[in-house]
């Protein structure tokens, strides 16, 4: 008989490209982790107060891809829109997004 190895349990990812302070970053991002996890993990310095979508310090823009929030108390219809996210509040949808801060 021979021993296999243990089987790693693979989370699906996605792939984020990042623009911040005028720098484009690519990172796995895992479809259970809200971005600003990763990109605070990753170690860019993304502004960020509550952590709770009230106070909407850490909003991006999505400019491809889908995301979804898990939460939303400060972004308005129109915010939306123009494809506004909280990095707090926000997990992928598709394979590859494309977020911009500093706008």
């Amino acid at each position: 008989m021979s021993e296999s190895a243990p089987t790693e349990i693979s989370r699906p990812v996605t792939t984020v490209c990042v623009e911040f302070h005028g720098e484009t970053h690519d990172f796995a991002w895992p479809r259970d982790t809200l971005l600003l996890d990763v990109l605070l993990a990753e170690g860019l310095d993304i502004p960020y107060v509550c952590r709770e979508s009230a106070c909407a310090t850490c909003v991006c823009s999505v400019k491809g891809g889908r995301t979804r929030m898990l939460l939303n108390e400060s972004l308005v219809a129109d915010d939306l829109d123009m494809g506004l996210t909280l990095a707090c509040q926000t997990l992928p949808e598709s394979d590859d997004v494309h977020v911009v801060f500093d706008e």
